[in-house]
């Protein structure tokens, strides 16, 4: 089956079944949890957007949450929540409530790098790109529009912006093989933070373009979201500081992305 195929099978299962059965559970509450499934979807990796959330079992996901206010769940007795733009990986619970959320789902993990066939090798966009470096990107979903004030939403501290801004909400997934340096950069015109679906990474920073030059290691294990690389003016601008991914193992993560209005 090739990959246009795949998702269209994919997308009537959604809409038929509610949603795969590795991943969720039946939910009857057809008003809530209102799913769409990401173009990314695939082969390896089944993916889908979640709007509206209320009372819905998850059998096996990472689960970020997308929105400026938490997600709240509970396994059994214990109940457990999900901070703004984070992530964690659930079996067998139940999301309780949220507003916005992605839930992402190995299928496979057997000829991996075939997730790339049908992605972009990231080369093509930029030619500075290092010639020899097996980095790949998916499709992009555009999600939404988001208002928040960056200070608060990623820093938790006070801000004295007047008002919110607005902010485009965008997804992929990127992938590369073990041991792959993605590069280090800086220069983003947006916000952005990367969640773990498989395979460990690290997120770095450094002083200067520079790999000696590193001064803090992340690192990056399967449904861990990174705390923002991005430092954020009281004006409500960003800056970043030299970074880069770098991949221990083979390696699938997400990017989401706040693009300003």
């Amino acid at each position: 089956m090739d990959r246009r195929t795949f998702l269209s099978h994919s997308g009537q299962l959604f809409v038929v079944a509610g949603l795969a059965p590795s991943m969720f559970s039946e939910n009857r509450m057809l008003e809530s949890n209102q799913r769409s499934s990401l173009s990314f979807s695939n082969d390896w990796i089944e993916s889908v957007l979640v709007g509206a959330v209320r009372e819905m079992p998850v059998e096996d996901a990472i689960v970020v949450n997308l929105s400026t206010t938490a997600l709240r769940y509970r396994a059994g007795g214990d109940h457990g929540t999900i901070l703004p733009w984070k992530s964690a990986m659930l079996r067998h619970c139940t999301i309780e409530s949220g507003e916005t959320a992605a839930l992402l789902h190995v299928r496979q993990r057997t000829n991996l790098g075939g997730v790339a066939l049908g992605w972009e090798w990231y080369g093509h966009r930029y030619p500075k790109f290092p010639r020899g470096t097996p980095l790949y990107i998916s499709s992009q979903d555009d999600i939404r529009e988001v208002q928040l004030d960056p200070v608060a939403a990623f820093t938790h501290g006070t801000s004295v912006s007047l008002s919110p801004r607005r902010y485009r909400l965008k997804l992929n997934l990127w992938y590369t093989p073990e041991e792959t340096d993605c590069t280090i950069h800086t220069g983003h015109q947006f916000l952005e933070v990367h969640t773990q679906i498989l395979g460990t990474g690290h997120m770095q920073k450094f002083r200067e373009n520079n790999q000696d030059t590193m001064y803090e290691d992340v690192l990056m294990p399967p449904g861990f979201t990174h705390d923002p690389f991005f430092t954020v003016g009281e004006d409500r601008s960003f800056n970043y500081t030299w970074h880069r991914y770098y991949a221990d193992t083979d390696c699938i993560w997400m990017a989401v992305e706040l693009h300003p209005l």
